[in-house]
């Protein structure tokens, strides 16, 4: 019986101490907003001044997979998030309206679980930088 005890006890030791050293055994990855607006700061996707029908709105990625578009009617915003390896993804507001958002990534150990998080280091709208912040402005011409 002592020797069971040890061997439970050293086996649970080892799993602590290795367990977490190199696991990844979450997918956290990084979620962006995206507000479209005119050049007066009006949300061109909600309420009033709506002139794009967020519903409609489509993201995807660079190898042209339809990624996941949530609308979040509480901030007024689109939010996808960041796919590990994908850093070109095309918004198609409707038939006229595409933009392009480009993403340097990184990865960072995550906070959330063991593992890694894919984040941005980098955002550009097409073609010009921008902040890389979570929030992505798109200012459009109504």
């Amino acid at each position: 019986m002592k020797k069971r005890i040890i061997f439970f006890v050293s086996l649970i030791t080892t799993a602590f101490f290795v367990g977490c050293e190199d696991c990844n055994d979450c997918l956290d990855t990084q979620q962006k907003d995206i507000l479209v607006q005119d050049p007066d700061g009006n949300n061109l996707l909600f309420g009033d001044t709506a002139i794009f029908n967020p519903e409609e709105v489509t993201i995807s990625s660079e190898s042209e997979a339809p990624q996941p578009l949530f609308l979040a009617t509480n901030t007024q915003t689109l939010q996808f998030t960041l796919i590990e390896g994908e850093t070109t993804y095309t918004l198609r507001l409707d038939n006229d309206n595409t933009e392009t958002i480009v993403f340097e990534l990184g990865e960072r150990e995550s906070e959330r679980c063991c593992g890694d998080q894919t984040f941005s280091t980098a955002t550009l709208l097409n073609g010009a930088t921008i902040a890389n912040d979570d929030l992505i402005t798109i200012v459009k011409q109504p």
